[in-house]
């Protein structure tokens, strides 16, 4: 294939055999510990050389809510990145960011959706890719003593999983993070329930990557799709992110005809230029999951 430059990424060449970002450095923004996590699979299917630096992301929103998160979870990733790369004079970098809440879909059921991004100001693109699991290890409850949390310990796994604790009402501080032991926690606990306005603290799981084994797992999954979607370029320019973009809705029972709300084809897409192609995922729908055949 011969090399040639893309029309919409002026100075870049992308049409080449070799993955245009083997041995070129990316810095990933975080201080919680998330190089092994994704690193690892980027570096593995494009060679790109990920390098972790170390800048305050908590100030674009933390999971304790003392800083709220002002942006969307694709723009706060994409400005971890952005933070990452100017602190090291580079222009192409990773982020994460996490979204841990009350599934939409599944009553009581907790989700963790973990979104990875790539930035590439040098070439004006951005690259990214998510990964949802129930399998999060996410609970907070209300007590007064350490004796009281026998069961809770055991349902979030800790120590493994480390906690946060802080007064339940009233006032807001202190809050204590990454606790790791009992000794620790009943501490924490009195000093929280001393100052709290109705005498409990609030122990919760510590969110934080770096503290929750459940959580990090999500997020190596989700690094894994981005590098997936990272190798894969477009077949029209040579941009590395070809994928998904839209899913086209609709499909006939394969019974009565009947329109089902499943889907039915898939586009992909280039984070570059205006190429998409679609891809037929289903012909027809089960009757199962119809609502005229099985209402």
């Amino acid at each position: 294939m011969i090399d040639i430059e893309h029309p919409s990424v002026p100075g870049s060449r992308w049409l080449g055999l070799e993955h245009p970002y083997a041995g070129r450095v990316a810095v990933l923004a975080t201080k919680h510990g998330k190089l092994p996590l994704i690193g690892p699979p980027i570096e593995r299917a494009i060679g790109l050389v990920v390098r972790d630096v170390d800048v305050d992301t908590d100030v674009l929103g933390t999971f304790t809510g003392d800083i709220p998160r002002m942006a969307t979870p694709l723009k706060t990733a994409i400005a971890k990145a952005r933070m990452g790369m100017k602190a090291a004079g580079v222009d192409i970098g990773l982020a994460s960011e996490g979204s841990i809440a009350p599934d939409p879909t599944v009553p009581f059921i907790v989700s963790d959706r973990e979104l990875v991004v790539l930035v590439d100001d040098s070439a004006g693109i951005v690259v990214w890719e998510s990964y949802s699991s129930w399998e999060i290890l996410a609970a907070t409850t209300t007590t007064n003593t350490v004796e009281r949390l026998e069961s809770f310990l055991e349902r979030v796994d800790f120590p493994n999983h480390k906690l946060i604790v802080r007064p339940n009402s009233g006032a807001v501080h202190p809050v204590y993070k990454g606790i790791d032991s009992v000794d620790k926690l009943a501490i924490a606990l009195s000093e929280c329930v001393t100052v709290s306005a109705d005498g409990l603290g609030v122990v919760e799981t510590d969110l934080r990557a770096h503290m929750c084994p459940s959580r990090r797992s999500v997020i190596a999954k989700a690094a894994e799709s981005l590098a997936v979607r990272l190798a894969s370029r477009c077949p029209a320019c040579g941009v590395p992110g070809w994928g998904r973009v839209d899913v086209i809705f609709g499909l006939a029972c394969v019974s009565c005809g009947t329109r089902v709300d499943r889907p039915r084809a898939e586009i992909d897409g280039c984070v570059a230029c205006d190429h998409k192609e679609t891809r037929i995922v289903a012909t027809g729908a089960d009757p199962g999951e119809c609502p005229v055949c099985n209402p």
